[in-house]
């Protein structure tokens, strides 16, 4: 070949214009692109309808705790209807009219109200006897007494309208759930008990929830309804009234869950998703019931398995027309390139020299442009390797973990760091430093108090928690210190040291400071902490000035416990007592030991009347514990005193006093009572 023939010429007596384009840089540039081009078009279009699926089941999701909301809401308006309705009908049964039987009838025969709302109303004297029941068939005379029937016993002692778990009717046997009002004389005697039986199959509750009694609902849209006690009240499927949840293995699982999560009854509107179901569940506080609402995700997939099918077919055809776009667009802007490479052919053929050729035009300026950014570079990589090499010596031999980071990155790292933090250094340089903190936010807290301190002439000195690549969160103390404090671009040193064991310490010894060890609640110190830190809440224009409510509970007949039984006895009564506290108080109640049999109650955004009704709560709660010891049944009863924060202000005593004052009224009425100041 003469020096002068161009390279091309040879290649194309070879095989023609397909066998010289193949190789060249074009053809790769071309394929190149088109191949990150259909992968950016494909990887969109994914994660464009992976987003819109998202958004489609959030609002669905929302869409579900709408409609469990709307339900529940219905199931509570339709239990407050049939309590006002059994009350107004209450106030006219008077003591005359319990021991008139023509009376009772003929008032009776004139409630034909009631039967838009109960299947049946009874009406029962104090001991129990059903005088008289009107149902769809008219009234009917004497029945069975309910003496001993838990709703029953329940209006007695409590002397307030009460509504059964579900269960089986005693003048229909059907599905219902009764809803009781104690009848009081004026000095506070009850003489008797009205009665009303919501059906719960046929009408009634299930009639208001919308949903089909006779169809097949395994693979619909359905709402059940369940009590406190995981029995189911309305179903569309009539078979499983009165059945515990597992009878409905669609619920099931949403249900355990539920009670995983310490059974929250919220009037707000949750869900639950799995893989087969989504469950939206609403709590209805009047009777403690849950509303739930099932979805199968059956259902929803279908219409986003078609849009996905349609998104990407469409996207299939942009890409090739996307592709044919950009092959073109490469071919045009690559001609120059036909023109560099005819110049390095004859360079190659016709010039040996070593040196880049000195000629105008595009190869001249780019030959040297090239030589000159190898020479500064190969300067610059020998200069930097210098000092990595020192600075890397220093690094090695810290004890200390030190960092340089400069524009929210790691520059460079010690041993020590790599140690805590169990990555290698190639895994931390060049990475955002919100990478070793729990949290983004506690990396841009950290760094905006460091720059507050270097603004001030200060090292900064912080605890924080630090994340490694394996292995729980650590406690680490930060000191960072600028490079240059006339310059926060130039970066800062970051010293890292593992305190982990120093604050597990601290925080045992504070937790120790502020519990009662034998029931694990807050001590006497603690409760007044919490109690001080409401009252600092509401000091100035701008303060918490919501209610709030001490509840003092004194503990009636433990001191024969402790006398008889001995004080692990005690002890163990003690610790079902706080038990049974806390489980009839909010989470963000405050709930203390601060004596022997003393305990204490701060109920924050409670007015008295609400803090009386936990008071009862928490009361009946104690009176229903039962310690079997040794052969023996103990039981103890509660005093309580309720005293609300008075808008002319507290101070902890004085407020505690109120209460302390009520308890002791409390209990010289005999104890078992709550009282108000």
């Amino acid at each position: 070949m003469a020096a002068g023939e161009s390279v091309d010429a040879a290649v194309g007596r070879r095989g023609g214009f397909v066998a010289r384009w193949l190789p060249t840089l074009k053809a790769r540039l071309a394929v190149g692109s088109t191949l990150v081009l259909f992968t950016s078009i494909a990887l969109t279009l994914t994660q464009m309808v992976r987003v819109a699926e998202q958004h489609i089941e959030t609002t669905v999701e929302q869409q579900q705790q709408v409609e469990v909301q709307r339900s529940a809401d219905v199931v509570s308006r339709r239990v407050r209807t049939m309590q006002r309705a059994l009350s107004a009908t209450a106030t006219f049964v008077t003591p005359s009219m319990m021991a008139d039987a023509r009376q009772r009838n003929e008032f009776f025969r004139t409630q034909t109200s009631l039967q838009a709302f109960f299947s049946v109303v009874a009406l029962a004297d104090a001991d129990g006897a059903i005088l008289l029941a009107m149902t769809a068939d008219g009234l009917t005379g004497p029945q069975a007494s309910v003496a001993g029937k838990s709703t029953f016993e329940r209006a007695l002692r409590t002397r307030l309208p009460v509504i059964s778990s579900p269960m089986v009717g005693v003048v229909v046997p059907k599905p219902v759930v009764v809803l009781a009002h104690p009848l009081l004389a004026d000095d506070g005697r009850v003489y008797g008990v009205l009665f009303g039986s919501m059906p719960l199959v046929d009408g009634g509750l299930a009639a208001d929830l919308d949903d089909p009694m006779d169809d097949d609902v395994e693979d619909e849209e359905v709402t059940v309804v369940t009590d406190a006690n995981g029995r189911i009240v309305s179903h569309p499927d009539r078979s499983r009234v009165l059945r515990e949840v597992s009878a409905e293995p669609r619920l099931a699982p949403a249900y355990e869950r539920w009670l995983r999560a310490g059974r929250p009854l919220s009037a707000h509107a949750g869900a639950w998703s799995g893989d087969e179901e989504l469950v939206a569940m609403a709590g209805e506080p009047e009777t403690g019931w849950q509303v739930w609402r099932i979805l199968p995700r059956a259902l929803l997939q279908a219409p986003l398995r078609e849009a996905r099918i349609e998104a990407l077919e469409v996207g299939a055809v942009f890409s090739v027309a996307m592709a044919a776009l950009m092959v073109w667009f490469l071919a045009q802007q690559l001609q120059p390139l036909d023109r560099l490479q005819r110049r390095a052919a004859r360079l190659i053929a016709g010039d040996q020299r070593t040196e880049w050729p000195e000629a105008d035009g595009e190869i001249g300026r780019l030959a040297a442009t090239l030589r000159q950014a190898a020479v500064e570079r190969m300067r610059a990589e020998e200069a930097r390797a210098v000092v990595l090499r020192r600075l890397g010596s220093v690094l090695a031999a810290s004890p200390v973990g030190l960092a340089f980071e400069r524009d929210g990155r790691f520059q460079l790292v010690s041993a020590e760091v790599c140690r805590l933090i169990g990555r290698d250094e190639s895994h931390l340089v060049g990475q955002a430093t919100e990478i070793i903190f729990a949290t983004a936010v506690d990396d841009e807290a950290m760094r905006r108090a460091a720059a507050d301190a270097f603004d001030r002439g200060e090292v900064y000195e912080g605890e924080w928690r630090l994340v490694g690549r394996e292995g729980p969160p650590f406690w680490s103390r930060l000191r960072a210190r600028p490079v240059d404090a006339e310059d926060p671009a130039a970066g800062a040193i970051w010293c890292m040291y593992d305190i982990s064991g120093q604050i597990d310490a601290r925080q045992r010894l504070e937790y120790a400071a502020r519990h009662d060890p034998l029931t694990s609640l807050l001590n006497r110190d603690g409760f007044f902490t919490a109690v001080q830190q409401v009252l600092n809440a509401r000091a100035g224009i701008d303060g918490d000035h919501r209610p709030a409510t001490v509840v003092m509970i004194d503990l009636d007949q433990f001191k024969p416990i402790n006398d008889s039984s001995g004080h692990a006895a005690g002890d163990a009564m003690l610790q079902l007592v706080a038990a049974a506290i806390q489980d009839n108080v909010r989470s963000s109640d405050s709930a203390a030991r601060i004596g022997g049999d003393e305990f204490a109650l701060l109920l924050p955004h409670c007015d008295a009347a609400q803090g009386l009704g936990v008071a009862r709560k928490v009361a009946q709660a104690i009176a229903a514990i039962e310690l079997d010891w040794e052969g023996r049944t103990l039981r103890v009863g509660a005093s309580l005193g309720v005293a609300e924060f008075s808008r002319d202000g507290h101070s902890v005593e004085e407020w505690l006093a109120a209460a302390d004052a009520a308890c002791y009224q409390a209990k010289h009425r005999g104890g078992g009572v709550a009282t108000v100041a």
